[in-house]
């Protein structure tokens, strides 16, 4: 499975909850999601995961990972200050990369990876066919992918992108989610959208499910908050 398409922005998910990418997709409005990076088997996950400035985890490396910058768009850095995701980095400039990997992440194996096209556009890889470090290479390479990182594989592989999906029953720590432009918000729609959470119209988990259908109760909840504000005005 794989998908090249004009990113509006991305996020890294901390999967406390334990939830599946179908859930936080539900939840977010994401129109694609893929799998992160390793973990261990306390659910924590290892390397860099920073958010929002607040450090996760690290390690004592500072190679690249997806970084994503103050317009909301992810790119192949080293910049750990706002957001960042380690990843194993495979192709720069269109180059072959090669870091040291144990027996376990060289095998053949399901393959997730992120990657970035000359004109910017965001190439995902997400597929349960077997395959090793190389081939991935040469893969990416022959759909043009310039730069790129190689996630957590195997039984990690997931995701779903707008058309098609993978699935697992491994539950991942750390998952990156990116909107397709066009599928964010208008800007009357996000000023609305802006009032309604300032306000207390709509609370964190309305602004999480902006994009999804709501039932007859969740409309009811949304108008008594909404006459509470009117009084209190």
């Amino acid at each position: 499975m794989v998908d090249i398409f004009d990113c509006a922005k991305a996020q890294i998910y901390h999967n406390t909850g334990k939830l599946t990418p179908a859930q936080i997709k539900a939840r977010t409005g994401c129109t694609h999601i893929i799998n992160g990076y390793l973990f261990n088997s306390k659910f924590q996950p290892v390397g860099w995961t920073v958010i929002d400035g607040k450090i996760i985890s690290q390690d004592k490396y500072h190679d690249f990972g997806v970084s994503i910058g103050d317009n909301g768009l992810p790119f192949m850095s080293t910049d750990r200050r706002g957001s960042f995701l380690s990843g194993v980095p495979i192709l720069k400039a269109g180059a072959k990369l090669y870091r040291g990997l144990t027996a376990d992440v060289a095998r053949s194996a399901a393959r997730t990876a992120v990657g970035w096209m000359p004109n910017g556009k965001v190439c995902l890889w997400c597929d349960k066919t077997g395959m090793t470090r190389e081939q991935l290479q040469d893969k990416l390479l022959a759909l043009g992918v310039t730069d790129a990182l190689m996630l957590d594989g195997g039984g990690s592989t997931q995701g779903i992108f707008p058309k098609a999906a993978v699935t697992s029953t491994r539950k991942v720590p750390t998952l990156l989610l990116f909107w397709e432009a066009g599928s964010e918000p208008r800007s009357e729609d996000a000023a609305a959208l802006e009032w309604c959470r300032a306000s207390g119209v709509y609370t964190g988990a309305d602004m999480l499910a902006v994009n999804q259908p709501m039932t007859r109760k969740d409309l009811a909840g949304i108008l008594y908050r909404f006459r509470e504000v009117l009084k209190d005005g």
